[in-house]
């Protein structure tokens, strides 16, 4: 299984064969306009974010975030809530279609927000590459926007509507993951291990800083463990979870209260209790990404 550091590299030097060989890099998809050249200057720009991250680890974020949120997920919440104010390329290496296991090894899965550059599409907009090792077989990375009028041999006899939707949820994942970033109590970001030599080369060649490249994991361990009750207390020394919003009772003087039925309660904002080390509660409802048959 390569890590993102393997991955891109070898999806640079797919898409320089790929020139090499007569293929039309420049061609755009109708509505986002991607491109593979632009694909190749998102992989190789100095500024964008790296990150990896298991399979595991992107449902669990998306089961917290689709907790936070509730069921109806829009991409505004994407936007405005989740971004950072860079390119930003999120790698799961360990989601693979179970019936082509040796075409495809892992799914990127990425957001440009370079505002200069010249694009027919919106900023909004986030796209999947699923990785694949054949230069013959590169496609144009899609948004969910792109598959009403997406080449048909890139959908390869798939059912529209259900890819769009695995594609969708692959959007979710990565602003899940991002969100999941934010809260730096809860993941811990390290160095991709076994990249050295990668990393320096890519260093050397485009410039990319070595510390663009980050594995997310969950702050967890007994160490971990310890510092938690040390620092935050037995309160928090429970499973991750979201503690939706309520009412309780109040007095009238209290901030944000409201009178029902002649008695005074007070509205207290959903909240993080918790914290990973002592495990996760997962909601029920959540996309699956596994579910997705690439």
């Amino acid at each position: 299984m390569k890590n993102i550091c393997q991955a891109i590299e070898e999806e640079l030097n797919s898409i320089q064969i790929a020139e090499d060989n007569g293929k039309d890099i420049y061609r755009q998809q109708k509505n986002s306009g991607m491109s593979v050249a632009l694909w190749r200057e998102i992989l190789s720009n100095p500024e964008t974010m790296r990150i990896e991250t298991s399979l595991d680890f992107a449902e669990t974020s998306m089961n917290l975030v689709d907790d936070l949120l509730g069921k109806d997920v829009d991409d505004k919440y994407f936007t405005h809530n989740y971004m950072i104010e860079s390119p930003v390329i999120l790698y799961i290496p360990d989601l693979k279609d179970p019936e082509h296991d040796r075409i495809n090894d892992g799914v990127f899965v990425f957001h440009w927000l370079e505002k200069n550059f010249e694009m027919s599409g919106t900023a909004h907009h986030a796209w999947v590459q699923f990785k694949n090792n054949s230069f013959k077989k590169l496609t144009i990375p899609m948004s969910a926007d792109d598959i009403e009028h997406a080449d048909k041999k890139q959908l390869d006899k798939k059912n529209v509507d259900g890819f769009k939707e695995e594609l969708q949820i692959l959007h979710f994942a990565l602003a899940a993951v991002i969100y999941m970033i934010k809260r730096p109590n809860f993941v811990t970001q390290t160095t991709v291990s076994n990249s050295g030599g990668v990393r320096k080369r890519l260093e050397k060649k485009k410039g990319i800083p070595k510390e663009r490249w980050s594995r997310i994991q969950w702050n967890v361990g007994q160490n971990v463990q310890r510092e938690v009750r040390k620092t935050m207390g037995e309160e928090h020394c429970t499973a991750l979870h979201r503690v939706r919003g309520f009412y309780r009772k109040a007095e009238s003087h209290y901030n944000n209260v409201t009178k029902i039925e002649g008695k005074w309660f007070q509205w207290i904002e959903p909240f993080w209790r918790g914290h990973p080390a002592f495990g996760i509660i997962k909601s029920t409802y959540a996309p699956k990404i596994e579910d997705i048959k690439l």
